[in-house]
């Protein structure tokens, strides 16, 4: 439905049903911008007009002008058509996690004409039989150059009347060759394809029973055969853990730990009570009021579950029960997943230890933060810092540049250039005012604190741009820093750690802003 204003979208939130479903908010050009989903559609979709509503909900309304709904019957229903969506659509609002394929699967194909073979693969796009998903790749890629190597199972599309290299090194098929043994490699596919399904365990058992028979048969060398294979795998396990596919992953438990300021989230992992930190998804103050489990259920939208997910923080039952049974259904999961709270016993100290590795790691990043705090007499301390400047060419070609850094180290997927398209001439209050407005149209892209090259002009030009916004300024001239804190301007200890990495991000803002006049020269 289209919404003119405010009364359009009460009168349409009237008329949702107090029932599941997902939510859609779409911008001015009909992007869904984006997803929920509710228990109750109306009561849901009601408190984004709230009188007091936080700076996230205010910038998600900010740009919607329609708003649409699609009933489910269940809220699970609910719950699995929103990952779908979300999935599609990558709405520009909701928590998108994109960290890459997980895992790996092993394929045999199931070509029309062709003959099948043994691939890896990142997704089950095309017809075959699938084994996996590994959980691990190294493992996974061993395990696919180990069954390759040991059946011979390479084909290498050419056509060569004595074979090819490959073929002579012992590793093609020979398909190459004019007197290609066809079934003698869909035989060799077949046992690589038993390996994957039985397990190592099974398989030498099947080759052992397999090797007994064929001796009965007095088919030796078909039994010598055999027996080679059976020494392969029996050497291959010792060293490689196959227990890696999905089927035999059930000792890992994965560890969700919030931090004590409910301003990150750690996931670790633990098999056999070693803890392996795998993620940390650092908030930003515009999603301050966000839940864990936005981030929980963004992550395992890619990630598979572990069958225990250890918190340190609540779900109500309900929800609880809701979570399980969407990630089984969402992973087609036949064995049960579950997700608890543990307060004493073993499972509780592995929450604690994993609660010491977060607020340790924390401690890490916050010494820089905490220097910046007392340096600049800020009210917290800052985690993500942005760099503007300002750059010309003899008062023509002027450009912009924003770098980010985080926690001290550059961000460079938030690094920006900018082009000034409506200040005339040489300008430099005019083309920061631009250039700073144009990098935060979307004002959840506003970082910890803005750091501008220039003194009190510069700082004085931005300012009030952002009220919410930390801004300072630093001028060259003797490396002095400017905030509404420091009116009268603090000349940086240039040995101090803090100052010095100010002075890196101005420099460094400056240097990105040098190489655009570079680019477009080029161009």
């Amino acid at each position: 439905m289209f919404l003119s204003d405010k009364d359009a979208l009460i009168k349409y939130i009237k008329n949702l049903p107090n029932s599941p479903g997902v939510y859609l908010f779409k911008d001015i050009t009909g992007q869904i911008v984006y997803i929920g989903k509710a228990n109750n559609l109306r009561s849901r979709v009601a408190s984004y007009v709230q009188k007091n509503v936080d700076m996230r909900v205010q910038t998600i309304m900010e740009s919607v002008v329609v708003a649409d709904h699609i009933p489910t019957a269940t809220e699970l229903e609910a719950l699995l058509l929103e990952a779908k969506l979300i999935q599609s659509h990558q709405p520009k609002h909701n928590v998108l996690l994109k960290r890459g394929q997980p895992f790996l699967y092993l394929m045999i194909t199931s070509p029309a004409r062709k003959l099948p073979e043994l691939v890896s693969t990142r997704n089950k796009k095309k017809k075959g039989t699938y084994f996996g998903p590994f959980l691990e790749k190294t493992p996974a890629r061993k395990v696919y150059d180990f069954l390759i190597k040991t059946f011979k199972l390479k084909l290498c599309g050419k056509k060569i009347e004595n074979g090819c290299l490959y073929y002579h090194l012992g590793i093609c098929a020979g398909a190459c060759k004019t007197d290609f043994d066809e079934a003698g490699y869909l035989e060799r596919l077949e046992l690589a394809k038993k390996s994957l399904k039985q397990g190592h365990k099974k398989f030498l058992q099947y080759l052992e029973q397999e090797i007994k028979h064929q001796n009965e048969l007095t088919n030796f060398e078909k039994s010598r055969e055999l027996y080679d294979y059976l020494q392969a795998f029996q050497r291959v396990f010792k060293t490689l853990d196959v227990k890696s596919t999905l089927a035999e992953s059930l000792a890992r438990k994965d560890i969700w730990i919030l931090s004590k300021d409910g301003r990150a989230l750690f996931l670790f992992t633990e098999r056999d009570s070693v803890l392996n930190k795998k993620h940390v998804f650092h908030f930003p103050f515009s999603e301050i009021s966000l839940q864990p489990t936005e981030y929980f259920l963004s992550y395992y939208r890619s990630y598979y579950p572990a069958p225990m997910i250890l918190v340190n923080f609540d779900f109500s039952d309900d929800e609880k029960n809701l979570l399980e049974s969407f990630l089984m259904a969402w992973h087609e999961r036949n064995t049960p997943i579950s997700i608890t709270r543990p307060h004493e016993g073993h499972y509780a100290g592995l929450i604690r230890m994993a609660e010491i590795q977060a607020d340790q790691a924390l401690t890490k990043k916050a010494s820089l933060g905490l220097a910046l705090k007392r340096l600049l007499k800020l009210p917290s301390a800052p985690s993500t810092i942005d760099c503007f400047d300002i750059s010309h060419k003899q008062g023509k070609a002027m450009v912009g540049s924003c770098i980010r850094f985080k926690d001290g180290e550059p961000d460079k997927n938030k690094f920006r250039r900018f082009k000034i398209k409506t200040v005339e001439g040489q300008d430099d209050y005019a083309s920061l005012r631009e250039v700073v407005s144009r990098r935060y149209k979307d004002p959840s892209e506003l970082p910890d604190l803005i750091l501008i090259d220039g003194g009190k002009g510069q700082l004085n030009a931005v300012k009030d741009l952002f009220p919410q916004a930390e801004f300072i300024s630093l001028a060259k001239r003797e490396e002095t820093i400017f905030s509404e804190r420091l009116p009268q301007g603090r000349i940086l200890d240039q040995k101090h750690y803090a100052a010095q990495l100010l002075i890196a991000l101005r420099d460094y803002a400056h240097h990105f802003a040098i190489s655009y006049h570079r680019t477009l020269d080029l161009s």
